[in-house]
């Protein structure tokens, strides 16, 4: 007997690694789990006994993600075209070869925290034109850059950097100037109505005499040149007026719409190009499909005669009685006649009235954790709950109000000048395209829809359709000009009219 309890006795004293306490309660669960498992029934029994209804309202193909894909909206980028679709221009009908954009100026203003790789990101610049700027940086410009300095970069329509310009004391600048794949830099001066390039002096091995015996040949070559055309022109008294031709070619271009305004346009003469530069330059003022009317007019002033490669210096529309004018000045932007700048109007940084929590950040060079491809973020994501009222960040025209699988319900507003802001993944819609908003109106709902992994906005501000960094790059402001600036672009502007008017 004694042989048989001697095993319990010891199990007894035995002492567990956990208090015992513990040890009943984890033995008395494992039964409890044992038993109910037992008795429940197979989860196929409770599908064929009692199937579990739905109710198709709440399903929504705009939710569906591709399983070899992340579901994760910050890693989604979308085609423009599939979200702006025909409404990509300010107008219709621009197709040919020289349908493209001009270069656009932007201007940055220098940050405490900034340096130039910051600035390249918040402007969606490519990393290799910074690195081909520094190995020209010959006057270490671009590593001294201080807060308040500003910057101005010309962009092209593929994103590239043609010009960088830094001012310096003295009224000079650095001017970084793309040539081919390669930059150059030079330092340019103020002169009265424009920069030119520092005059350095003359080379040191150009001698006094021969400065003299260069001059005594450009002499020579010029009397030679004035005999000869005296001679021909005793030769042939009347070349002059057989060459000569009838009318000298104009700098204006005039319109009267009748139709269109791709075709009033093009009846005028201008290329495509030219109508949208001028179509880009209204946008925002102008909805060019709804607002011209039969019989309202245009001109376009050129910086010469007319041809393919002329600019644009000044417009003016009469439209159902109202005047609108743009005036280029020397720095390339445009102004109106009295003066302020053409992208009139302030924009909001937020498009929510509040809870800013940023989930996501702008950025151009974000690489996915699932398939390790660079997958830009080209917009800034608000975690807001569904509902939240989406705010309009500056005046413009809706140029979309529609679903888009990924983007679910989304807006698009085309802005003055060259801005348009984008609003995605909405639960409700408040605006219409072609309608015309206000700085702070609201335009829709927060929501989850499309291709979104929770309750969120995604934000972009766009400059020339280019995305930027929303919560750093620097908003348009409605500044003027000021002292001798103004009364330098006034002069200007009474010189354009008076072309305009004359047609010349």
């Amino acid at each position: 007997m004694k042989r048989f309890f001697a095993p319990l006795s010891r199990v007894a004293e035995w002492e567990p690694p956990i208090p015992r306490q513990h040890l009943y309660a984890i033995m008395m669960l494992a039964g409890f789990t044992v038993a109910f498992a037992t008795v429940m029934p197979s989860p196929r029994d409770l599908l064929v006994n009692n199937p579990i209804k739905v109710n198709p309202a709440n399903l929504s193909n705009e939710a569906t993600i591709p399983a070899d894909l992340a579901a994760d909206t910050e890693f989604l980028t979308i085609p423009d075209h599939e979200l702006v679709g025909n409404e990509a221009s300010p107008v219709d009908g621009l197709d040919g070869e020289d349908d493209a954009a001009e270069p656009q100026w932007v201007d940055y203003v220098v940050k405490s925290d900034d340096n130039l790789s910051v600035i390249f990101n918040t402007l969606n610049l490519p990393a290799k034109s910074l690195h081909k700027l520094m190995e020209v940086d010959i006057q270490n410009s671009l590593i001294r850059l201080q807060p308040g300095q500003k910057l101005s970069l010309m962009v092209d329509e593929h994103n590239g950097l043609i010009q960088l310009a830094i001012p310096q004391e003295n009224s000079r600048r650095v001017l970084f100037e793309r040539k081919g794949d390669a930059f150059t830099s030079r330092i340019e001066v103020w002169n009265d109505e424009e920069y030119k390039p520092l005059d350095a002096g003359r080379p040191a091995e150009v001698t006094a005499a021969e400065e003299k015996a260069q001059q005594k040949d450009k002499s020579k070559t010029s009397d030679a040149q004035l005999q000869q055309k005296s001679q021909t022109a005793s030769a042939k008294p009347d070349a002059d007026k057989e060459t000569r031709p009838a009318a000298r070619p104009t700098r204006v271009r005039k319109g009267t719409i009748s139709g269109p305004f791709v075709i009033s346009a093009r009846n005028a003469g201008l290329t495509n190009t030219q109508i949208h530069r001028v179509a880009r330059l209204f946008q925002g003022r102008i909805d060019f499909r709804r607002d011209l009317k039969k019989g309202d007019t245009f001109k376009v002033l050129f910086d010469k005669p007319h041809s393919k490669d002329a600019q644009v210096v000044a417009v003016v529309f009469n439209v159902n009685g109202r005047r609108l004018t743009a005036y280029r000045n020397l720095d390339g932007k445009f102004y109106d006649e009295k003066a302020s700048s053409f992208s009139s109007g302030t924009f909001m940084r937020f498009p929510i009235p509040s809870q800013r929590k940023v989930s996501s950040s702008f950025s151009p060079s974000r690489r996915n954790p699932v398939t390790g491809r660079v997958q830009p973020h080209n917009g800034t994501d608000f975690s807001v709950p569904v509902g939240t009222p989406i705010l309009a960040t500056g005046d413009g025209i809706i140029v979309k109000a529609a679903s888009h699988r990924d983007a679910g319900r989304y807006v698009i507003i085309r802005h003055d000048g060259k801005y348009s802001t984008t609003y995605m993944h909405m639960s409700k819609l408040l605006v219409k395209p072609g309608q015309k908003i206000k700085q702070g109106q609201k335009i829709g709902l927060s929501g989850n829809t499309g291709r979104s992994t929770g309750p969120h906005l995604h934000y972009e501000f766009r400059i020339g359709n280019r995305p930027v960094d929303a919560m750093r790059v620097d908003l348009p402001m409605n500044e003027g000009m000021g002292g001798k600036a103004r009364r330098q672009f006034l002069a200007k502007v009474r010189e354009y009219k008076r072309q305009l008017d004359q047609g010349s």
